[in-house]
């Protein structure tokens, strides 16, 4: 048998099986999302409860007020940094809560959940950006699920700095230049430090992309395990179907016959080299007589048998052929009948009619 028949017959096999095996893969597939989302779900709920408040809360729109710094020396303070700093430490969010009863410390906890901590970077909600060319610091706030209460935060806030009682002001004067307003105060597309509803973005396109690449790994093993499992099926079956179910001989010939091929091309395999003395052994299997299928391509002097036990003898005798009916042969037989005729030490040729 030849490499090329042999893949031929894995190629049929794979077309009459392919939608068991693209329904394994999908059902893999299926499972491997499912499973990736509920161990997901598992190890990180906290981390996802996280993103879905926090999600919440940057589509909110964020209140804001500006100020310059002056120190004694009449020079401008420029480090906006450590107004945020301080006010997001815990002490400062809850004072400001108890002042404007808005609960908004589950902001700060998500953005720790998530690693968005403060870098020159990123500030958080709660932010503190100096315009290099005025040196106005505007303090941004977007730290509540609720938009009116970002005012009230930015208000309380506020309040604090003009009362100028913050320990790291010192002698530092502070006025106020834009009082607390809800909406932008700064270009958001200019600027990269504060969140805007677009900053969760990677968190979410992480998770899809995690779905997808679960969902095309287990595609691609459900149809490697479903073509497994169907393919070792096969030997389990007591009927052949394709050629890689039964051993052969390199030496052996072997030929695959289409029913829809004229009959000529059987009785050409079958009685190929003409002058050549042969046997033709075909099982009758299920009640059906398979030698009838090949009677009208059979010549008179061809000997046709349904067990090579039962033969009678000949002197004369070059080749035995051994024909294999797809899902009707019984590999028993097949395998006493092969036994058999190597005992005879005859050129054996095997044609499988599919």
């Amino acid at each position: 048998m030849s490499i090329v028949t042999i893949i031929k017959e894995f190629w049929r096999f794979t077309l009459n099986n392919l939608w068991r095996i693209l329904l394994g893969a999908l059902v893999c597939s299926l499972i491997s999302i499912g499973g990736r989302y509920a161990i997901h779900h598992f190890l990180y709920r906290e981390t996802d409860e996280a993103y879905r408040h926090l999600s919440q809360v940057y589509q909110q729109e964020p209140a804001s007020f500006q100020m310059i710094v002056t120190m004694e020396d009449g020079s401008i303070f420029t480090t906006a940094t450590i107004f945020d700093e301080y006010f997001s430490t815990p002490e400062m969010v809850k004072k400001v809560e108890a002042q404007t009863g808005v609960k908004f410390a589950q902001w700060l906890e998500d953005e720790k959940a998530l690693e968005m901590f403060k870098t020159n970077e990123f500030r958080g909600g709660l932010a503190g950006v100096r315009d290099q060319s005025s040196n106005v610091i505007t303090l941004r706030f977007l730290v509540s699920d609720k938009s009116e209460d970002n005012l009230k935060i930015a208000k309380a806030y506020c309040d604090l700095v003009e009362e100028e009682s913050l320990p790291f002001l010192g002698t530092n004067k502070v006025t106020v230049i834009q009082e607390p307003a809800q909406g932008e105060m700064i270009a958001t597309d200019l600027v990269e430090e504060v969140p805007t509803e677009k900053t969760l973005t990677p968190y979410q396109s992480r998770n899809a992309k995690g779905n997808i690449v679960y969902g095309v790994l287990g595609f691609i093993l459900g149809a490697m395990a479903s073509f497994a499992i169907l393919f070792l099926g096969r030997f389990f079956n007591k009927k052949i179907a394709y050629a890689f179910e039964y051993s052969w001989d390199l030496m052996d010939q072997h030929y695959i016959y289409d029913r829809h091929q004229s009959p000529g091309v059987l009785q050409g395999l079958i009685q190929s080299p003409h002058q050549l003395k042969r046997w033709v052994l075909a099982q009758t299997s299920n009640g059906v007589q398979t030698a009838e299928l090949v009677s009208e391509v059979l010549p008179e002097s061809t000997q046709l048998y349904h067990d090579l036990s039962q033969a009678q003898p000949e002197q004369i005798l070059d080749e035995m052929v051994i024909l294999i009916y797809a899902n009707l042969t019984d590999k028993e037989w097949l395998k006493q009948q092969m036994a058999l005729a190597r005992l005879s030490a005859r050129r054996l040729k095997i044609i499988q009619i599919i």
